[in-house]
């Protein structure tokens, strides 16, 4: 029998026990933080790749959006461009003060060849629509364009027909300047539709 002063002897199968447990603890360690930092560095990836193709979409929409900004400065039918553009146009129904510049997935969009048939958007932005947006002010039941309208998001009141006074006469037949939002939409399944808005002038004699 061992006093209880007798050294306790470790025997080697004891110690090379105790080292593969220790190793095999370590192995599984390192196998685990190896995983996490490999889902990491995939998930890195993949938001990268998402954020650079949703910044390519975008760049490809704002150009496109310019495209038709541009045809529609250059259109022929300087003077009855409003006319065709007013029945397609409509405003948000919670922009009561038409102030809003935001998305508004409520609103209604058609296909660029509504607008003019040969304009056209890169097939990698999916299915494109847009809508063009005119301010109009209604007097008796007819709907114009009209300079003394409050209307923040078209810089409205403005002289629209260059004679230096702004009234409250329909201007729909003799403006120098059209005041418009322009809203691209596109859309690759399954995704959810991407918008941008841009708002500008269209001027000139015709």
């Amino acid at each position: 029998m061992n006093s209880p002063n007798t050294p306790i002897r470790v025997t080697q199968d004891a110690r090379t026990r105790g080292q593969r447990g220790f190793a095999l603890i370590d192995v599984l360690i390192a196998g685990c933080v190896l995983v996490i930092g490999s889902l990491g560095l995939a998930a890195s990836v993949c938001t990268s790749h998402r954020l650079a193709q949703s910044v390519e979409e975008r760049g490809l929409a704002v150009a496109t959006a310019q495209r038709l900004v541009e045809r529609l400065r250059a259109d022929p039918d300087w003077n009855g461009l409003y006319a065709r553009l007013l029945p397609l146009s409509r405003e948000s129904a919670g922009d009561t003060t038409l102030t809003w510049l935001k998305v508004d997935p409520s609103l209604p969009t058609y296909p660029l060849s509504t607008y003019y048939a040969d304009l056209t958007a890169p097939s990698t932005l999916g299915t494109v629509t847009a809508l063009v947006q005119v301010p109009s002010s209604t007097v008796a039941g007819v709907a114009a364009l009209r300079e003394d309208l409050v209307a923040p998001r078209y810089r409205l009141p403005h002289d629209l027909n260059g004679d230096l006074v702004v009234d409250s006469n329909a201007r729909s037949a003799d403006y120098r300047s059209i005041p418009v939002v322009v809203r691209l939409r596109w859309q690759r399944a399954p995704r959810q539709p991407d918008e941008i808005v841009i708002c500008t002038w269209l001027r000139g004699d015709r």
